[in-house]
C-alpha cells in the first residue's frame, strides 16, 4: 500500500505489528480497547495508530494521545516523530494533567479562573490546608491533604465530601476542604487534583466548552488505561462524546496508580 505524501515514507504502518495489533491500528471508527501485558508493544500500537489516522485523512491537530508521566509522553512523541515525521508535531501528546492545564488556560474563565492561574506544589498545598484548618500541625495537615486529594480523585467537592463523610474526623476534613477551596479561588490557584477535576466541571457544566473540545478532537488515544481513575474516565467520556472515536491500551494485570484512585473497573466499561 502506497502512502500519501502527507505521511512520512518511514511510516510503513504494518511493520513490527502482529495481526491483532494491525487490527487495532486499522480500526478507526469507534471505541477500541487493546489489552496486553508489559513489554508487548502497547505503545507501538498507539504510535502506529496515530500514523494510520493521519493517513486516513484526519489532521494531526485533531488527535490527542494521553499518558500518565512526562517521561512516557516524551518517549511517545519521539516514537511518533520517528514513525510519522514532522507531522507528529501537530499531535497533542501529553499527560492527563497537561491536558487539564491546556483546557483551563483556554476555557477556565467559565469557572472564574484567569488564564495565568498558578499551580501549587505539595508544600504550598500543605501550608494552605494548615492555615485553613486553624493552624494545625504540619503532619496532620499532610494527612488531611491525602484525604482531600482522594476525594478530589473521586470527583467530590467539599459539599459532596461532607454529605458522604462518616465520623467526626471526616466531617472536620470536609469543612477544612471547603475553606481550602475558598482560598484557592481567592488566590487564583489550583492543585494537582484540580487539573482533572476542574476540566471535568467545564465539560459537565458548560455545553459550549464541551462542544468545542469534542469538535476539536477527532480521535483520542490513551496509554496505560488501567491507571485511570473515575474522574479521568469521566473527562475522557465527555471529550470523546457520542462518536466514540477512542482507543485505549492497557494491562488488566496491573495498576500502579491505585493510590490516586485508579481502578481496573474502567477497563470493563
Amino acid at each position: 500500500m502506497s502512502l500519501p505524501s502527507t505521511v512520512s515514507a518511514a511510516a510503513s504502518l504494518p511493520a513490527g505489528l502482529n495481526l491483532a495489533q494491525q487490527e487495532a491500528v486499522n480500526y478507526l471508527h469507534g471505541p477500541c480497547l487493546v489489552l496486553a501485558g508489559a513489554g508487548s508493544g502497547k505503545t507501538r500500537v498507539i504510535t502506529h495508530k496515530i500514523g494510520r489516522l493521519i493517513q486516513s485523512g484526519l489532521k494531526a491537530e485533531q488527535i490527542a494521545a494521553i499518558t500518565f508521566t512526562n517521561k512516557a509522553a516524551a518517549e511517545m512523541r519521539e516514537r511518533a516523530k520517528t514513525l510519522i515525521g514532522k507531522q507528529a508535531k501537530g499531535v497533542l501528546i501529553c499527560t492527563f494533567h497537561a491536558l487539564g492545564v491546556r483546557m483551563l488556560r483556554q476555557d477556565g474563565a467559565a469557572l472564574g479562573l484567569k488564564p495565568q492561574f498558578s499551580i501549587l506544589d505539595s508544600d504550598d498545598v500543605t501550608s494552605i490546608i494548615k492555615d485553613a484548618g486553624g493552624s494545625t500541625d504540619a503532619a496532620t495537615a499532610r494527612q488531611w491533604q491525602w484525604t482531600i486529594s482522594a476525594w478530589k480523585n473521586k470527583g467530590l467537592n467539599s459539599a459532596q465530601a461532607a454529605a458522604q463523610a462518616t465520623g467526626d474526623e471526616e466531617r472536620l476534613i470536609a469543612r477544612v476542604m471547603g475553606h481550602y477551596e475558598e482560598r484557592l479561588a481567592a488566590y487564583q490557584s489550583v492543585d494537582f487534583g484540580d487539573l482533572i477535576g476542574l476540566p471535568l466541571r467545564l465539560l459537565q457544566e458548560h455545553d459550549a466548552v464541551r462542544a468545542k473540545w469534542q469538535a476539536s478532537l477527532g480521535h483520542v488515544l490513551v496509554d496505560e488505561y488501567q491507571d485511570t481513575n473515575a474522574t479521568q474516565y469521566e473527562v475522557l467520556k465527555l471529550l470523546v462524546g457520542e462518536r466514540g472515536r477512542f482507543t485505549a491500551v492497557g494491562d488488566d494485570d496491573q495498576s500502579i496508580y491505585g493510590w490516586r484512585g485508579a481502578t481496573l473497573d474502567n477497563l470493563k466499561r
